[in-house]
């Protein structure tokens, strides 16, 4: 997904009004096969995380690990394992928007 929000602007902002997009690496945890975290759980710095865990943004997130996990499941894989391209593409079909 893209989202663009930050909790501390005028402070920290996207450059030129952009937006950004959360990978589907953040959401895996290290070292833990088959888990996914979303929304307060991921990792990163205070900078970012002040708009991650902005409601709408964990909602982007939840949509891309249950999707991540439900793909998982049908493919008989693990979440390291799971294409890029297969959870793109499903997202994709689902509505989520990619650019902004």
């Amino acid at each position: 997904m893209v989202y663009g929000f930050h909790d501390s602007a005028p402070r920290y902002q996207v450059k030129n009004g952009g937006t950004y997009g959360i990978p589907y690496k953040a959401l895996r945890v290290k070292g833990i096969e088959n888990l996914l975290a979303c929304g307060m759980m991921i990792t990163s710095d205070h900078r970012p995380h002040m708009s991650t865990r902005n409601t709408v943004c964990c909602m982007g997130q939840g949509q891309g690990a249950g999707t991540a996990a439900a793909l998982c499941a049908v493919k008989n894989c693990g979440t390291r394992e799971l294409r890029y391209s297969d959870l793109r593409e499903a997202l994709t079909k689902a509505g989520v928007y990619f650019e902004s």
